[in-house]
């Protein structure tokens, strides 16, 4: 089974976003800053004031191009897909997929915190952070969820630890109920593993 581009492209759009609105932010800042910089009227600091606002400007261009590039880049991609999605399939159904997706990944995050039990001696208690579910919400928070008119498809991918794995197996069921209950129309077959991808397949009844 292969993702879709919808599964390709949500989490690049996603860092793309992110990097291109915070490059813009850093570009203004550092237009703020040389404005600063250049409101300095110290006689003796006129060439070093002029060297410093130079360097900033040339930070701020390639800041601002950089992360006009990226957003650009992330426009076409969602572009693309809202295209393929008014033509062959639904728009309604792009927003359904960022939705579940959204909630899918929240509903398998694990509290990463633990606390130990509070002694009777010093009555303190420690909260320590299981690496393992660490590395499991790391992983997790990769997964997608794709719906279309006649079908639903889940990814998750699988992680590489035997404790993450053990974890995520037991959660299979639940995972099924879940997306189940956000699409009751579909119909989903048990979840099929290929390598490192958990897929789960729902079908229009």
């Amino acid at each position: 089974m292969k993702k879709s581009f919808f599964q390709r492209t949500y989490n690049l759009v996603n860092n793309l976003l992110l990097l291109g609105f915070l490059s813009v932010v850093i570009s203004l800042a550092m237009s703020y800053l040389s404005y600063l910089i250049g409101e300095i009227s110290i006689s003796s600091l006129t060439s070093e004031i002029s060297l410093i606002q130079s360097k900033l400007n040339i930070a701020e261009y390639y800041t601002d191009f950089i992360g006009t590039i990226l957003i650009i880049i992330a426009i076409f991609l969602i572009t693309t897909e809202l295209s393929s999605c008014l033509f062959y399939d639904s728009i309604w159904n792009y927003f359904k997929s960022i939705y579940q997706t959204m909630r899918l990944r929240h509903f398998l995050k694990q509290d990463e915190k633990t606390e130990s039990v509070i002694t009777v001696d010093n009555q303190t208690t420690v909260t320590k952070f299981n690496p393992i579910l660490k590395n499991f919400n790391k992983i997790v928070s990769k997964c997608t969820v794709d719906v279309r008119k006649e079908s639903v498809s889940v990814f998750i991918k699988y992680p590489s630890t035997q404790q993450a794995q053990k974890l995520l197996r037991e959660m299979e069921a639940h995972i099924k109920e879940e997306i189940s209950s956000r699409n009751p129309n579909y119909y989903f077959s048990s979840p099929n593993r290929e390598g490192n991808k958990l897929w789960f397949k729902g079908t229009r009844r």
